[in-house]
C-alpha cells in the first residue's frame, strides 16, 4: 500500500546546501522493444520509486498480463522523492514530494506545500525535457502518480508549457484547488457547510501569503480576462514559476485519467471528484473512474485495465495482449 509513515532521518530539504538534498536516481524500467513512449509516475508519501514501480508494472490486467508486457515499447521512470521533514510526524524526514499537515483539510498551514511543489515541478519538467532531447516527442510522454505523487505530478503537469501524451492519477487530489475554483468563478467542493475543507488561512503562520504582488509581468490584463489563464497563472505564481507572455496553454489538450476508491481512508473520495471537476472546468478531457469497494490504492485488475485502455486509446497505440 501507500505508507504515510516516517522513516530514517536525513537533512532538512530547503535549509541545507543543494548538493545535500539532490533527488535519488530514478528507478527506470527499459523497454523490451524499440523505445517509442515514456511514462513517468510518482510514488506516494513514505514510499520510493523502486518499491512503487516494481509493484505497479507487475500488477496484472484481467487477462493476467502486466502493463510492462502489454506496453513493451514504453520506458517507465519512477523517481524517488527527497527526504523532507514532515510537520505531521514531529519533523521526522520521510520521502515526500511536499510537506502537508492534513490532506483532507489542506487550508490549514497550506503554505507548507509550496517549496516541495516548486522543486517537484522542476524535477518533473526536467525529466520530460530529458526524454524530449533523447528523441521522444512530448505527445508520447505520459506523467502521473499515486496519492501524493498524483497531487504533485498533477500540479507539475498544469504548469508545463505544452501538451503531453497523457496524465494518469490514482487516489490523489489537486493542491490549492480552491484557488482554481475561485479563478473559474465556480464552486466544485460544495458539501456539508460544517465540514468545509477550505477554512480561512492561519494568519499567524502565513500573513498575506496569497496577496498579489505589485510587480507586473506584462500579461496580467489578459489573465484577468481569461479565467483559465488566471487559474494556471495562480498555480505558477504560487510556486514562483515563470509565466510566459505567449503561453497558449497547450497543456489543456492533454488527455487525463483519474481513478479513486470510494472507501479511500487517506484521501477522501470528494477530493478526487474535486480534482476531476477542476480539470474539466479548465477544459481538460477527463476520463474518470470511481471504484465502490476500493480504499487507498489502485484497483486490480479493473483499474489496471482502465489505465491500459486509456493509454492505448489516447496514444493511438496497440497493446501486445
Amino acid at each position: 500500500m501507500d505508507p504515510e509513515t516516517p522513516s530514517e532521518t536525513d537533512t532538512l530539504a530547503g535549509t541545507t546546501p543543494p548538493e545535500q538534498v539532490k533527488y535519488p536516481n530514478p528507478f527506470i524500467v527499459t523497454p523490451t522493444t524499440p523505445h517509442t513512449h515514456t511514462i513517468i509516475l510518482l510514488h506516494g508519501r513514505g514510499s520510493n520509486g523502486p518499491k512503487f514501480g516494481t509493484e505497479f508494472i507487475t500488477s496484472p490486467t484481467s487477462t493476467g498480463a502486466t502493463l510492462q508486457t502489454t506496453l513493451p515499447f514504453a520506458k517507465w521512470i519512477f523517481p524517488t522523492a527527497k527526504k523532507r521533514r514532515a510537520v505531521l510526524f514531529k519533523r521526522i524526514p520521510i520521502n515526500q514530494w511536499f510537506d502537508i499537515y492534513d490532506i483532507n483539510n489542506q487550508s490549514y498551514r497550506e503554505h507548507l506545500q509550496v517549496d516541495g511543489l516548486q522543486e517537484t515541478t522542476e524535477l518533473v519538467h526536467t525529466l520530460i525535457e530529458e526524454e524530449i532531447r533523447s528523441g521522444i516527442p512530448a505527445e508520447r510522454i505520459v506523467v502521473g502518480g499515486l496519492s501524493q505523487g498524483c497531487a504533485a505530478s498533477l500540479y507539475a503537469m498544469l504548469c508545463y508549457k505544452r501538451r503531453i501524451g497523457g496524465y494518469i492519477g490514482m487516489c490523489g487530489w489537486l493542491p490549492f484547488a480552491k484557488y482554481v475554483e475561485g479563478c473559474l468563478g465556480i464552486s466544485l467542493s460544495e458539501g456539508d457547510p460544517g465540514d468545509d475543507m477550505f477554512e480561512t488561512l492561519d494568519d499567524e503562520e502565513s500573513p498575506g501569503f496569497f496577496e498579489k504582488s505589485d510587480e507586473s509581468n506584462g500579461n496580467e490584463g489578459e489573465r484577468a480576462k481569461n479565467p483559465t489563464m488566471e487559474a494556471i497563472g495562480f498555480l505558477k505564481d504560487n510556486i514562483s514559476f515563470p509565466i510566459s507572455d505567449d503561453d497558449r496553454l497547450e497543456v489543456l489538450q492533454t488527455p487525463v485519467f483519474l481513478g479513486h476508491g470510494a472507501l479511500d481512508e487517506k484521501v477522501q473520495f470528494r477530493l478526487g471528484e474535486q480534482a476531476r471537476d477542476a480539470l474539466k472546468g479548465l477544459g481538460f478531457k477527463v476520463t474518470w473512474e470511481g471504484y465502490d469497494d476500493l480504499g487507498h490504492w489502485y484497483k486490480i485488475p479493473e483499474e489496471i485495465d482502465h489505465i491500459k485502455e486509456f493509454l492505448t486509446n489516447t496514444l493511438g497505440i496497440q497493446s501486445s495482449d
